[in-house]
């Protein structure tokens, strides 16, 4: 039982990365032909690309009825997005904030994980996960319109035919290998006699996050700001208002107070990072870049020491 779960658990993992990596190059080549920008193609595109083993998973997992791995999974993935996957990227190279596109989606962003937090704060019901749906359409309408343009600098060399065929090939191997995760992980569980909440938390959570780590860790690399950032809050966006929402539509998410809360911090903490400069021109206090902010490799570490602190306290470490 345990070397079966162990190894569903690695045969969906590695289709979950590799699809999600197909589809995000196919989906960004396909954007970039119709001149869109860094940030909303990392806002949208490659976000919720990056978010289809996020999404697969949990409606997979609540038509199972293992609500406990579909929330873990949704909800934890957005800490470690945030914690994880923005902290580590952080440590390759500084993230400059260029336009105010990305600040206002920032705003967004806090403004719909307050609303996300009150809707779930007793539990996700049908019609709380059919809110959170609409949300999303508006979120990505929203984003696309706002969108400024950017220098930053794309991929081109996949043409546009084998795109497509990334695309098609990426989202089948995703479709597929979440339901190779969600068992290898509940058999896990079951074989360690921890809770399926903890399991989905933490180790699906991590899993299912490895794309967004992997897309920002090439994007930082390239010092592509607009890409890393809007992956993240993107990504984040299509898991609580999307993963999640479809989750509970399939099967009703008990409350998880305490992640909720943790969920809210982080959120908030990136707002201030990305809002450093303002914060230092109301405080009159001198700027030492020329761009709207700088989130630094020193940022990074508090947000990794944080996600630490966090994954110690779920279970129960102190």
């Amino acid at each position: 039982m345990l070397i079966e779960s162990v190894f569903f658990l690695a045969v969906g993992l590695f289709m979950l990365s590799y699809g999600s990596d197909w589809f995000v190059l196919g989906a960004s080549r396909v954007a970039k032909q119709f001149n869109i920008s860094s940030f909303v193609i990392g806002a949208t595109i490659v976000a919720f690309g990056t978010s289809l083993p996020e999404i697969v998973t949990s409606a997979y997992a609540a038509s199972t009825g293992s609500v406990d791995l579909a929330v873990g999974n949704a909800l934890g993935s957005c800490i470690a997005n945030i914690g994880l996957v923005l902290g580590l990227s952080l440590i390759i190279s500084s993230v400059f904030i260029k336009n105010r596109s990305v600040l206002k989606n920032g705003y967004l962003y806090i403004i719909y994980t307050i609303i996300f937090t009150i809707l779930g704060y007793n539990g996700f019901s049908f019609f709380d996960g059919a809110i959170l749906l609409i949300l999303l359409v508006l979120y990505v309408i929203y984003t696309i319109k706002s969108g400024e343009m950017d220098e930053e600098e794309h991929e081109k060399s996949v043409t546009f035919g084998r795109a497509i065929f990334y695309l098609v090939l990426g989202l089948a191997f995703v479709i597929l290998g979440s339901s190779f995760f969600v068992d290898g992980a509940k058999g896990l569980a079951t074989a360690f006699g921890i809770s399926e909440k903890i399991i989905g938390f933490t180790i699906v959570a991590f899993g299912t996050s490895l794309p967004e780590l992997a897309v920002s860790f090439a994007a930082a690399r390239q010092k592509l700001g607009g890409i890393v950032i809007g992956n993240v809050i993107g990504s984040n966006i299509a898991n609580m208002f999307g993963a999640l929402a479809i989750a509970a539509m399939i099967h009703e998410i008990p409350a998880v107070k305490f992640e909720l809360s943790v969920n809210i911090l982080m959120v908030f903490l990136l707002l201030v990072l990305m809002s450093k400069e303002k914060i230092k021109s109301m405080l009159n206090l001198k700027s030492k870049t020329e761009y709207l902010s700088e989130i630094t490799k020193k940022d990074g570490l508090i947000l990794i020491g944080i996600y630490v602190v966090f994954v110690l306290g779920l279970t129960g470490f102190f």
